[in-house]
């Protein structure tokens, strides 16, 4: 493609990481990046990128893998504790966590490097004028909902309450942790992202928030009722709150991707649910799908239909497979008390439908043959 004048509106790690392989494979292009926030503005701790994701990172542009991997904490195994009981699943895969505030600033100055413009603490007033104008602006998107974009909104509000939090606690491997507390349901989902520092989310149903008067609690309050919930995970370190608050994950999903010379990637595309843990590898993966189809197509329109053709298959089943997940999750209090820890991990493990026993035997070969072993010793589940 001849060289264009591209505005990204948002400058997370989709919008940022587009601009940077933009500007980088086309130095005659002009790239901007406008955000609302300030520079050294991040929300959450620390973000996850695993295997396939960081095979498609690299395969995109080795300079940049370079660099996020160099400031990844490793993480590989899992550990599920329900019934106060902990089961290892051990993994054949590879990856780990990165702060998200890191991996900002790594691709702040990649894009510093390379020319990208770019503007922080500006709110939009008006889509900007330009050949291509991007949404990586997030589930709220300015770029979605402003005047002149028609691009259709699906979106699904789950019951289940959680808030991120960070905390310095010492985690050896990434855990999810399932706690019946005062007749409630809570899970935990934490992991390490550097030596000092872990992420945190705290879930729990409806009834819980109901039963528990959650809703009538400050944010100081639930913040100090997770920590006496968690207190052994947690080591007796407490939460950080990072505009931490209590809310209902809401399932955004765009009908159309692209609306005249406007397209959306990520959140403001399609919000992937936390429980999959691919959220942040999901939208940089648009940024890498939309750059090649940039790079292969003549025209912006060509591009923008390209985009979507060659993306939305591999994008629909991530997100078939993000929704199974959250449903069960919908569904976990239940579940909670009706199966046994092997059974209960069995379960969740093939909650998305994309892993089969024999997929687990590869991935999982540790946790499928204590599985089977249960299963041909019943007493052992």
């Amino acid at each position: 493609m001849k060289p264009l004048h591209a505005s990204v509106v948002g400058a997370g790690p989709a919008g940022l990481y587009l601009a940077y392989l933009l500007k980088k494979s086309s130095p005659a292009s002009r790239l901007q990046v406008i955000e609302q926030n300030a520079a050294d503005a991040t929300f959450g701790f620390g973000v996850v990128l695993a295997d396939r994701g960081l095979e498609r990172l690299e395969q995109a542009d080795a300079q940049s893998y370079r660099e996020f991997t160099r400031r990844m904490h490793r993480n590989k195994n899992q550990l599920i504790h329900h019934r106060d009981e902990a089961i290892l699943v051990d993994s054949t895969g590879y990856g780990g966590a990165i702060s998200r505030l890191a991996l900002l600033t790594i691709l702040r100055q990649l894009c510093e490097q390379v020319g990208v413009e770019l503007q922080f603490s500006t709110r939009l007033q008006s889509i900007p004028q330009a050949d291509l104008v991007i949404g990586a602006d997030g589930v709220n998107s300015v770029v979605r909902t402003a005047q002149g974009s028609d691009f259709g909104l699906r979106a699904e509000k789950l019951s289940n309450w959680f808030a991120w939090y960070g905390t310095r606690a010492r985690f050896d491997t990434p855990a999810l942790n399932f706690r019946s507390y005062a007749g409630g349901h809570f899970v935990a989902h934490y992991y390490p992202y550097s030596d000092e520092m872990g992420t945190f989310v705290a879930e729990c149903d409806a009834s819980t928030w109901s039963r528990l008067g959650l809703g009538a609690m400050t944010d100081d309050e639930r913040q100090h009722l997770m920590e006496q919930i968690f207190a052994e995970a947690l080591q007796g370190q407490p939460l950080i709150s990072n505009k931490s608050v209590w809310r209902n994950f809401v399932a955004v999903n765009a009908e159309r991707w692209h609306s005249g010379n406007r397209v959306l990637l990520g959140d403001a595309l399609n919000s992937a649910h936390f429980s999959i843990g691919s959220g942040t590898r999901i939208a940089m993966e648009d940024s890498i799908a939309l750059w090649e189809a940039l790079n292969a197509s003549a025209t912006v329109p060509r591009a923008l239909e390209g985009f979507e053709r060659e993306r939305r298959p591999a994008k629909q089943k991530l997100l078939k497979a993000a929704r199974a997940s959250y449903l069960w999750y919908e569904g976990f209090a239940g579940k909670m008390e009706a199966m046994a820890p092997m059974d209960f991990v069995y379960d969740f493990m093939t909650r998305t439908g994309r892993m089969d026993d024999a997929r687990l035997r590869r991935q999982h070969p540790q946790f499928m043959r204590r599985h089977e072993s249960c299963l041909t010793s019943p007493s052992k589940s």
